[in-house]
């Protein structure tokens, strides 16, 4: 079996917010553990880690919404000349663009960010060896 070209990191943050001076910021603590109704930010690495560039739409990378959790609208790295962001839901038939709407008995439904199970990125560039592409997105678990 082929190991795969790109090697991918996920670590996870807690997001807090702190009123300082300068207004609100936000503090990150790695950790692997969370209580309800924290933030979490996951930030994922993908490395490429073989010898030959990888084309343009050959790399995707997802990174799943763990059950009871629910995810943070308008977090995840966003969709630009060098990735495609896109996600799905239980009732998604594969991954789409946001806003995702489903056509149900003629009926267009939109796909609230609450109920995405994943979302994917997809590299409209090549990948050269040892690049690498820093994503993220954040979910809340749920109370």
């Amino acid at each position: 079996e082929e190991a795969s070209p790109v090697a991918v990191s996920f670590k996870s943050f807690i997001v807090s917010e702190v009123t300082t001076e300068s207004g609100i910021e936000e503090l990150f603590e790695e950790t692997d553990k969370a209580r309800p109704g924290q933030v979490i930010e996951y930030r994922v690495v993908a490395k490429h880690v073989c010898g030959s560039t990888l084309p343009a739409g050959l790399v995707g990378i997802t990174g799943p919404v763990p059950n009871r959790t629910t995810f943070v609208d308008n977090s995840a790295t966003v969709s630009s000349e060098q990735i495609q962001t896109q996600f799905t839901c239980d009732t998604c038939d594969g991954f789409h663009d946001p806003p995702v709407i489903l056509s149900q008995d003629e009926e267009k439904i939109l796909i609230k960010a609450e109920d995405y199970t994943a979302v994917r990125w997809t590299l409209l560039v090549p990948l050269e060896p040892g690049g690498e592409v820093k994503l993220k997105y954040r979910v809340m678990l749920n109370q």
